[in-house]
């Protein structure tokens, strides 16, 4: 024996002394501590405009449909890109992002008269607004701290 008190056979253990419960703050609960949660926040707001663009771009003219199916992949791959930290691919997609709302969103009042309805315009508007709200957050105190740590 050498009179460790958690030995068996000795007499009872030490008692564990109570914990108070810790308070976290919501920034430590993110899922990776190196990727702050506004790039998390804007990833997401891309690829969900991503989705509504997607239907959006298919009732273009035929003519434009591979160069808006060529922008979108663009967009979506620069989106997988961007959070993973790569400073290139925020350019691109902001790029993109621009291309879209400037030539899709522009496309909006139009959807209303269209054989497509309404219901491409809401679409259309709510990519425009997701995009909107996406782009500058990669471009924030956070996000440019983030991108310079891995320039490439």
């Amino acid at each position: 024996m050498t009179g460790s008190p958690n030995e068996p056979g000795a007499a009872e253990p030490l008692p564990e002394e109570p914990q108070e419960p810790q308070e976290f703050e919501e920034e430590e609960l993110e899922v990776d501590a190196r990727r702050p949660r506004v790039i998390t926040v804007a990833f997401w707001l891309l690829i969900t405009s991503a989705v509504f663009w997607v239907p959006v771009s298919g009732s273009s003219a035929p003519g434009d449909l591979p160069g808006a199916s060529a922008i979108l992949g663009v967009y979506i791959w620069s989106a997988a890109r961007i959070r993973r930290g790569r400073w290139t691919a925020r350019i691109l997609g902001t790029a993109a992002a621009v291309w879209l709302v400037v030539g899709q969103g522009s496309r909006a009042p139009g959807f209303i008269e269209s054989p497509y309805g309404w219901e491409f315009a809401v679409m259309d508007l709510m990519a425009v607004v997701l995009t909107s709200l996406g782009v500058p957050l990669l471009y924030g105190r956070e996000g440019n701290t983030y991108f310079r740590r891995r320039p490439w």
